[in-house]
């Protein structure tokens, strides 16, 4: 076991390229540097088996492959899935564990994604391309619910986000999950809860590369070190 009086944050790494010689997990360290400004730990949560295919989502866990996911991701206070070209099962499979221990999970874009789909949601591609800017320029804004933890966060309604994505949702579209932030530009969702959970909270934009988006990493982190008094 880990022991340190600092939270211990899990980013779940992700696929990024393939060459003829290596595949590659990452995890993006604007993610993992704004986790240890908040004083936390960070290590990363590698997937419990192969990835088949760099861009198909195909890598069925085995029961037993779920359960060594599940016991690395309980050594963790919280969990980050973080944004990125490709999501695997593996992604939902650790939301769905985070859920079930009430673990604070954190979803960032493809994070986000993956978070809907655990508990039986869909995404689809945005053909209009309305969203796909990749820049760290804001690109459209976000109208926040009152009665939200993000507007606990934020302490704001109305927000300007970065747009670097390709897939959305839409409302019909998300099951369990309280919708708590609309794009006011096509109406899409941008951000759920789980309220009845200590933090679950999935946002489309990436606030890492956000200044003003501090608070969110800051209530996050401060959620995990509570479970300590639990």
């Amino acid at each position: 076991m880990i022991s340190t009086n600092k939270p211990l944050i899990g980013i779940v790494a992700k696929t990024s390229i393939e060459d003829e010689m290596w595949h590659y997990l990452e995890i993006v360290e604007d993610i993992r540097l704004r986790l240890i400004e908040q004083n936390a730990q960070v290590i990363g949560i590698l997937p419990p088996n192969k990835v088949l295919d760099f861009n198909k989502r195909k890598n069925v866990l085995t029961e037993e492959e779920k359960k060594e996911l599940e016991e690395t991701i309980l050594l963790c206070d919280g969990i980050v899935l973080e944004g990125g070209l490709a999501s695997h099962l593996y992604e939902e499979e650790a939301a769905r564990i985070c859920i079930k221990h009430d673990i604070p999970v954190l979803g960032i874009c493809a994070g986000f994604n993956n978070l809907v789909r655990a508990l039986g949601g869909v995404v689809h591609k945005d053909e209009s391309k309305f969203h796909k800017k990749f820049a760290v320029s804001y690109a459209h804004e976000v109208s926040i619910e009152e009665d939200s933890k993000l507007f606990s966060i934020l302490k704001r309604n109305q927000i300007m986000v970065n747009s670097i994505h390709e897939n959305v949702c839409l409302e019909k579209e998300i099951k369990e999950y309280d919708v708590v932030a609309r794009c006011d530009g096509d109406h899409t969702v941008e951000a759920i809860e789980l309220k009845n959970k200590r933090f679950v909270l999935g946002i489309k934009w990436h606030p890492e590369l956000m200044e003003e988006m501090t608070p969110i990493f800051e209530a996050f982190v401060t959620s995990c070190t509570k479970r300590e008094e639990l």
